[in-house]
């Protein structure tokens, strides 16, 4: 091949390279991605260079060329796109809820020994927030019975010295709620033979003077069953028998008491009927119905029964209902709450003064008239108001028939002469009044009484007591008119509710050990300690010894006793044990160093008197009005403070929780109940404030420290009297 033919050849070639997209002979491509800085690929060879010794010639010009025209320059190719990035695959979603089983074959993931999955309601597992499932340690299964050996055993436990484990019937080991074993302390084996000085060196014992120890036959101290000696007198003259000791003491005959007709107040604790129900006439399901409550209807709660029965009051209607048929406590609370904002928004959209739930919450409908219902009478305890003012009149007539009905044709109850008193308790605007006059209520013509105003001045400048009063036709538990109102001009007594109380109260202690010497109601008392302790928490101090004790109250019969009387026991003429009366001849008493504090039989034997210390009259000094002074100069004793005065009443407003106020089971009533701090002022302190004496028988969630809310029977007077401030003295 000629020269001249070999460099067009290498030309034509040369052009054609340049004219083809490069990709076209890459060996590779390489497509920029993050990381690389630039493209690589394979380059094409290039055509050999001619040979040195060649000598470069230049190429004709072809024929029907312009031998003036250069060579023409090939296009350049355009540079391909860059490829898209292909996007990153997305992560496979988590199951929200997946078993143990699903997990493990999901993930790879193995448990380790000795831990379990920690799982939703639902049976599945949860997951933390990195993506791994929580787990804890399995605990090891605690064993259901257990002999003290084994559960040393297995726990590595050691018992503290004086102590002894409490086993069960089968001889295991009793657990508490942390797992931990049931232990109490030891108790000193009592010697069965002491010497006086022994004896005196083991407890702590003061032989009282004027007496000395009975010894046995070797000079050894006798003990009765309560770990006490038996002692005697050292006077020949003093008592040396039960029935001696029983002849020189003043024992009174406890009088006779008339049940009062009146009702109490009590605070509201709400309940609300967790689907229609029945009122029950007793303590029955097949008794008669009385009432209906429709599903979340209101009704109070007035007494706890037995057997789960609660004795309520809705709208007029009062009797028996299950306790499992009505929603208490905090779900209660929920309920009362949200008929609250209903009833408020209420009255705030008719622009009238929210006055409570009742009218938003539906209450019970009667069955069964009231004066027909045996329940009624129950218990004479409601939420509503049961005190009102007192408004004077006087009767004109020679002789005024007070009636059951309104009109003439109804039965006469009752008589009154002309000027005798009378109390206007309601429908003092119409023709036939509704009067209390002594324990006389009924109906009679407004015609002939005189209710001007000049009457309440003249009544009280001459003194209600000089005044007649009704006298009764018939038997009053007959008459039909009593409750025609459930209002009057003073509140009820209720029998028993401090009684029961302090019976309570005690009975929580047993169990608990007897310790010679102790007053501590947990730790340990003996029979006199305990129940000095127990009267402490109601406001009363007792002498510390049983000997002491018996001297202390009213000294009254033993078969007159009342739950939370004290009886006393005594051998030879010597008092030795004292006991709480639980009623039904039952005793709550720290008993003896074997027995412990324990519930216990009355013995008949040994018991010789009881003392009445708990004040059954609830005597209310001088009125029932708080702004009279009715202290006089030596009733102050110590000064405790100056106190926050605030003033409540019983109804919604005051008293808006569904666990109410009430903390001893009294009546609130005016002029005597104050609710006080009972870790400041104790239960039955009877204190004077501005002159008027007051009795500490409730408290409140809010009542801390130097605050004390006085009871007044009407809402509006409450929120008048306001906020103030007293000086709070001891009454001596």
């Amino acid at each position: 091949m000629k020269l001249k033919e070999l460099k067009r050849v290498l030309a034509l070639s040369m052009a054609f390279t340049l004219a083809v997209p490069a990709n076209v002979y890459a060996a590779e491509v390489q497509v920029q991605t993050e990381g690389n800085s630039h493209l690589e690929s394979e380059t094409p060879e290039q055509p050999e260079a001619p040979q040195e010794n060649q000598t470069e010639q230049t190429p004709e010009t072809p024929e029907g060329e312009n031998s003036g025209t250069d060579t023409e320059t090939p296009e350049q190719p355009e540079t391909p796109e860059t490829p898209e990035t292909p996007e990153t695959p997305e992560t496979p979603e988590v199951p929200q809820q997946e078993t143990p089983e699903a997990y493990e074959q999901r993930t790879g993931y193995q448990l380790p020994e000795g831990h379990h999955y920690v799982l939703d309601a639902n049976g599945f597992v949860i997951l933390l927030e990195d993506g791994s499932p929580k787990v804890e340690a399995d605990q090891p299964e605690v064993p259901q019975q257990e002999t003290p050996e084994a559960y040393e055993q297995r726990t590595g436990y050691q018992l503290p010295e004086g102590h002894h484990y409490v086993l069960d019937a089968n001889g295991f080991v009793i657990l508490l709620e942390d797992g931990s074993p049931k232990v109490e302390a030891d108790q000193p084996e009592v010697p069965q033979q002491e010497t006086p000085e022994a004896y005196e060196q083991r407890t702590g014992y003061q032989l009282p003077e004027g007496y000395h120890y009975v010894l046995d036959a070797n000079g050894y101290v006798i003990l009765l069953e309560n770990g006490s000696p038996q002692i005697a007198a050292d006077d020949t003259s003093a008592p040396s028998t039960n029935e001696e000791l029983v002849a020189d003491q003043q024992i009174y005959e406890v009088p006779q008491l008339v049940e009062d007709f009146r009702f109490w107040t009590v605070a509201r604790k709400y309940a609300f009927a967790k689907d229609s129900l029945e009122i029950k006439e007793e303590m029955n399901q097949e008794s008669r119905s009385v009432g209906t409550l429709d599903k979340e209807g209101v009704c109070y709660i007035l007494k706890e029964e037995e057997d789960g029965w609660l004795y309520v009051e809705s709208g007029k209607v009062r009797g028996f209902v299950k306790a499992d048929t009505v929603t208490t406590g905090e779900d209660a609370q929920k309920i009362l709450e949200k008929y609250q904002k209903k009833a408020k928004e209420k009255a705030e959209k008719e622009k009238k003064t929210y006055t409570g739930i009742e009218g938003t919450a539906p209450v019970a409908k009667e069955l069964v008239p009231y004066l027909e219902n045996k329940a009624f009478l129950h218990l004479r305890a409601t939420v509503n108001q049961t005190v009102v003012q007192k408004d004077y009149a006087l009767t004109t007539a020679s002789l005024l028939n007070v009636r059951e009905g309104k009109g003439t044709d109804s039965r006469i109850v009752a008589t009154l002469t002309r000027g005798s008193l009378v109390y206007v308790i309601a429908d003092k605007d119409q023709d036939w009044i509704y009067i209390e006059s002594g324990d006389v209520r009924g109906f009679v013509s407004r015609e002939y009484l005189n209710m001007a105003d000049t009457v309440k001045t003249e009544v009280e400048q001459k003194g209600e007591e000089t005044y007649t009063t009704a006298e009764s036709q018939i038997e009053q538990d007959e008459n039909q008119a009593r409750y025609y109102t459930l209002t009057s001009i003073k509140s009820g007594i209720p029998g028993g509710e401090v009684r029961n109380s302090i019976v309570e109260f005690a009975s929580q202690f047993i169990g608990n050990p007897y310790v010679w010497g102790g007053t501590s109601l947990t730790d340990g008392a003996d029979c006199s300690g305990f129940v000095q302790s127990i009267y402490k928490q109601y406001g009363y101090d007792l002498p510390r010894v049983a000997e002491d004790q018996a001297q202390y109250g009213t000294k009254i019969a033993v078969e007159d006793a009342q739950p939370g009387d004290l009886i006393f026991y005594a051998k030879d003429g010597y008092i030795f044990h004292v006991v709480m009366y639980a009623g039904n001849g039952k005793t709550i008493e720290a008993k003896g160093t074997n027995y412990g504090i324990v519930s216990d039989d009355v013995n008949s034997n040994c018991a010789v008197w009881a003392t009445r210390i708990l004040d059954d009259t609830r005597t209310v000094y001088g009125s029932s009005d708080i702004a009279e002074v009715n202290a006089t100069e030596d009733m102050y004793g110590e000064l405790l403070g100056n106190f926050k005065l605030t003033y409540y009443c019983s109804c919604e407003i005051c008293c808006d929780v569904e666990t109410g106020i009430t903390a001893t089971g009294t009546p609130v009533v005016e002029g005597q109940t104050i609710a006080v701090d009972p870790s400041v002022i104790p239960y039955g302190t009877k204190v004077i404030i501005n002159g008027h004496v007051f009795t500490a028988e409730d408290c409140g969630g809010a009542i801390k420290g130097n605050r004390i809310d006085v009871y007044v029977s009407d809402h509006d007077r409450a929120n008048a009297l306001g906020v103030n401030y007293a000086d709070v003295y001891l009454m001596k």
